[in-house]
């Protein structure tokens, strides 16, 4: 078994080859003994801790590690944002293409490091798509014909040509996703830093991203990706670097990598390296008890067609995972569901036909981005917003924050938290709803797999409580370890409702 090297380990073997063999490396990123500390941060608190680095030109490499490690801090180092934008201490060397990375202005900085991050919205500066990828080549800047030549191209490459001249914040978030992708890559910086870019992707969606990152690694330019899913570059990352509470904790080679075992996989709080998969069984039959029933739901947004004549059903005590392509109306089907958007058709929640309202009051829907429902001063006060508080109801929302580990930021305002930590917590909200119909938009897309698992566990539970739980997933691993059916949909209608096959 191979195990990981300690980042000095790494970096010293490289020295000794290259004097053995006269091996000149090319090094674009050199962090050295780099520590930051938010300005917010609690007395001692260091989000990074003495993090060495070196990335060679045309690597690919993986930041991996729990939520919370560390890694969005480091990838907001990489691009600058850590401390121009986000205020705190920052202390170390860190060079990029031989400069002193500190001293660089950031508007300069911005078209040496391309950066993708974790909510795409935080990125747009425009309303319409197209102008979104070319914005970043304006401010190169580039020839008109040359940028036309490069939105065609990943474009092309992205299978995305659909999506060009459309609103943005008409699209889905897996879509929104894409956008931020495509921006960033026509640009073709030198290094490409990219935060949790799959985490709302389908599943052919991340091949194409894949086969891009593998282009543009070939092509000389340096990625750094802050994941929890490798599936999708598992044969052309060249190095993953574990990080733990701040600090780099190991280094490994794609071969010493793709040679952990699956207990050490989940001893370190990763997913497999292996693509996700499940065996979809027969059709699914509706019966007049189901809890939830929804007949011939369409809907339209913008002057688009979302959805059109969508009929199905769902029972308590299973769990229905609806999945299909980015754009397919999954979560538009949800938000007609629960009341929150318009739509022709008819809903019933246990034998009753609901009007909008009291959708809105059976059902929780957890959304895809969790700062629109988190609204207290604590996390621990999202759990008493409307309640009368008691002892009793604080300890039953800190049981609930124990059960998804949030324990320990109980006290902590909900903005401070990462994105993995804001998921859970509503989840965790969810939970202690005491509502019948639970909706989970994504429910695992910041997760790393060792809070996979607990969200595994509360989704369980849920179910065999007898709740009637819906997830809309792009996640096979979620589906195979939780889902009893699969309803799949295509250009806003149903092709299928199946249930998942168990072994027995």
């Amino acid at each position: 078994m191979l195990e990981g090297r300690r980042a000095s380990r790494f970096d010293a073997r490289r020295r000794l080859y290259s004097s053995v063999f006269g091996e000149e490396r090319c090094f674009v990123i050199e962090l050295k003994n780099i520590s930051f500390a938010y300005e917010s941060s609690r007395e001692g608190e260091s989000q990074l801790r003495h993090v060495d680095l070196k990335v060679e030109k045309g690597e690919l490499v993986i930041l991996a590690g729990r939520s919370g490690c560390g890694k969005t801090t480091l990838t907001r180092v990489l691009n600058g944002l850590c401390p121009q934008f986000y205020p705190g201490e920052l202390t170390g060397s860190y060079l990029l293409d031989g400069q002193d990375a500190l001293k660089i202005p950031i508007h300069q900085l911005g078209t040496m490091v391309g950066s993708v991050f974790q909510d795409p919205r935080s990125q747009f500066f425009t309303t319409n798509t197209t102008d979104e990828i070319v914005l970043g080549m304006e401010n190169i800047p580039l020839e008109r014909s040359v940028m036309q030549q490069r939105v065609k191209a990943v474009c092309s490459q992205m299978n995305i040509e659909r999506l060009l001249d459309r609103r943005i914040f008409l699209l889905s978030s897996g879509e929104k996703q894409l956008i931020a992708i495509a921006s960033v890559c026509a640009m073709e910086p030198k290094v490409i830093v990219m935060d949790e870019p799959s985490a709302n992707l389908d599943s052919g969606a991340m091949v194409r991203l894949g086969a891009l990152l593998y282009r543009l690694k070939e092509a000389g330019h340096t990625i750094l990706l802050s994941e929890h899913r490798f599936h999708y570059v598992r044969d052309s990352f060249d190095r993953l670097v574990f990080m733990e509470n701040g600090e780099i904790s190991s280094i490994y080679s794609r071969s010493e990598a793709l040679s952990l075992t699956g207990a050490q996989l989940t001893a370190m709080g990763l997913r497999p390296f292996e693509p996700p998969s499940f065996q979809a069984g027969g059709a699914f039959h509706p019966k007049p008890e189901d809890t939830l029933q929804a007949s011939r739901i369409s809907c339209m947004l913008d002057g688009r067609q979302i959805l059109e004549n969508v009929t199905f059903s769902a029972q308590s005590g299973r769990i229905l995972a609806i999945a299909g392509p980015n754009g397919a109306g999954k979560s538009t089907l949800c938000r007609t569901i629960t009341g929150l958007y318009r739509s022709m058709g008819t809903v019933q929640i246990n034998g009753e036909y609901l009007k909008r309202k009291r959708r809105t009051q059976k059902s929780f829907f957890v959304q895809q981005d969790a700062d629109y429902q988190l609204y207290a001063p604590t996390a621990v006060d999202e759990f008493l917003i409307g309640k009368k508080e008691s002892p009793g109801l604080r300890q039953a929302a800190l049981a609930r924050l124990y059960e998804m580990g949030l324990e320990p930021f109980a006290g902590r305002h909900p903005a401070s938290l990462s994105g993995g930590q804001k998921q859970r917590l509503l989840l965790a909200l969810a939970a202690e709803s005491g509502r019948e119909l639970l909706v989970f938009d994504e429910p695992t897309s910041g997760l790393d797999g060792y809070n996979m698992r607990l969200t595994v566990k509360l989704l369980q539970r849920l179910s065999s409580e007898g709740k009637c739980l819906l997830l809309i997933t792009h996640d096979m691993d979620l589906v195979a370890e939780t889902a009893d059916c699969v309803l799949y949909m295509e250009q806003g209608k149903l092709r299928y409702h199946r249930n998942v096959l168990r072994d027995l």
